[in-house]
């Protein structure tokens, strides 16, 4: 062997002694770094920070959280970031205690991507307070006892935002959000009932409605065939290319439709049964509202021949009340508003949770104001609306009528001729307008309106 050679092999041993002697003293100053059992550390904003550990039921360290060392004032840090895991995957939920600190508000405020919410609260946690944080900011870490009142106070934000949540430690994912996860069966037997009230007691049904219930008991018998991966297939083409609204509300998250339909963990049982849920308990809400604030009453086109010549029209129906909030001058008032790992992608979707009554709600969170909130109530009343309206634009002839199931309300309505089946036929691009428009009551008992001229 040359000299050459053998100088290369004492370097690569010298090299990969000293990799061995410096992991080794990492692995001695933080040994659960290396601990497959611990609940892996996340990444904040902070540039400096005390992370925090609670004891898990066999003694190890779980992490779940981090609070910046700069941000202690009055003796209380300010700034924290607790993770979470839940069925969807990892969240973080940034929590801001300084209205609290500084004496402004009786207020935190928690920012989980993409959202900002307010909580309600009477005062710094007492024995967090009492814990001296800000007295331990030299040291690198925090460890409290699993039953400790200190770990169950930085843990109360989340449980009064996330009132569905069961929360626990596991040494594999750290802080975890259980919910409530039904059997198949009981899934099934909620479905079935639905169908049976739909058949038997209404005489017309809303498109949207039959659709989403469609699309729900496609996806159950998918999953109640496990051996059959074509199935699971075929409902995940068919929700890809279905428009929002002809979804149920817990099928739109996007991080949901990636546990159930894509990736390596595409089928999560879990996930399906927890959405299949809450699909379920939306059909059945909107159920009721149909029985309850709906009318099926006639709308009949009678317009003499010599007005207008065309084979066909489209008619456009859209509500004109007032959705919960119509003052433009308001834009940031702040809405009642929970977190769900289904509905927290978008606001709109947690404001029809709440509305359905989908999701527990304890009165202590609101949405954090923002221009976006006007915008997020209306898109919210249209789509409960349109859920449980049987048809919102159909097409008719001259002397027709048809049958509609509507809300109760008042209905601006426009009409547009045109000569085939398609909106491409219009007569002329002029006539795309509406040839007529107005408002109509829907209101009375039977309502039966006619448009007898322009």
């Amino acid at each position: 062997m040359s000299r050459r050679s053998r100088s290369r092999m004492r370097f690569a041993t010298g090299l990969g002694g000293l990799i061995a002697l410096l992991w080794g003293c990492q692995y001695l100053l933080d040994p659960q770094r290396h601990d497959e059992n611990v609940a892996p550390e996340q990444k904040t904003n902070f540039s400096s920070s005390v992370k925090i550990y609670v004891k898990s039921a066999t003694n190890a360290n779980v992490y779940f959280g981090e609070f910046d060392r700069e941000s202690c004032e009055n003796g209380f840090p300010q700034q924290w970031s607790i993770f979470m895991t839940s069925v969807l995957g990892q969240h973080r939920f940034d929590i801001d205690y300084s209205n609290l600190v500084h004496k402004k508000k009786n207020e935190v405020d928690i920012k989980v991507h993409p959202q900002r919410y307010t909580l309600k609260y009477d005062r710094i946690p007492p024995n967090l307070a009492t814990a001296l944080l800000c007295e331990r900011t030299a040291e690198s870490s925090v460890t409290f006892a699993r039953e400790a009142t200190a770990a169950r106070e930085i843990l109360q934000p989340l449980q009064l935002l996330a009132p569905d949540c069961t929360f626990d430690w596991t040494e594999d994912k750290g802080l975890v959000c259980q919910l409530q996860r039904p059997t198949e069966a009981e899934v099934d037997a909620s479905l079935e009932t639905i169908k049976k009230n739909m058949t038997t007691k209404w005489n017309h049904q809303p498109y949207l409605l039959i659709r989403r219930m469609t699309l729900t008991s496609q996806l159950l018998g998918a999953f109640q065939k496990p051996e059959n991966r074509s199935e699971l297939d075929k409902v995940c083409r068919i929700m890809r290319f279905s428009l929002p609204n002809e979804l149920p509300l817990s099928f739109r998250s996007k991080l949901w439709q990636d546990k159930v339909c894509q990736g390596k963990e595409r089928g999560d049982r879990d996930a399906a049964l927890m959405a299949l849920q809450e699909a379920a308990q939306e059909i059945q809400a909107l159920s009721r509202r149909i029985e309850d604030a709906s009318l099926v009453g006639l709308f009949t086109l009678s317009i003499p021949r010599a007005q207008s010549m065309a084979k066909g029209y489209l008619i456009t129906l859209q509500p004109i009340e007032a959705p919960y909030i119509s003052s433009a001058d308001q834009p940031n008032q702040s809405l009642p508003c929970v977190w769900h790992p289904l509905f927290s992608e978008q606001t709109e979707s947690q404001l029809i949770a709440m509305d359905l009554e989908m999701v527990d709600n304890k009165g202590f969170s609101t949405c954090a104001a923002s221009p976006g909130l006007v915008n997020a109530y209306r898109d919210a009343n249209i789509y409960v609306r349109s859920s449980v309206a049987s048809e919102m634009e159909f097409q008719i002839a001259n002397g027709q009528s048809k049958r509609l199931r509507l809300p109760t309300g008042e209905y601006q309505y426009s009409v547009i001729q045109y000569n085939g089946p398609f909106p491409e036929e219009l007569v002329s691009p002029e006539e795309v307008a509406p040839v007529s428009s107005g408002q109509i009551s829907w209101k009375t008992a039977r309502p039966h309106l006619i448009i007898k001229s322009w």
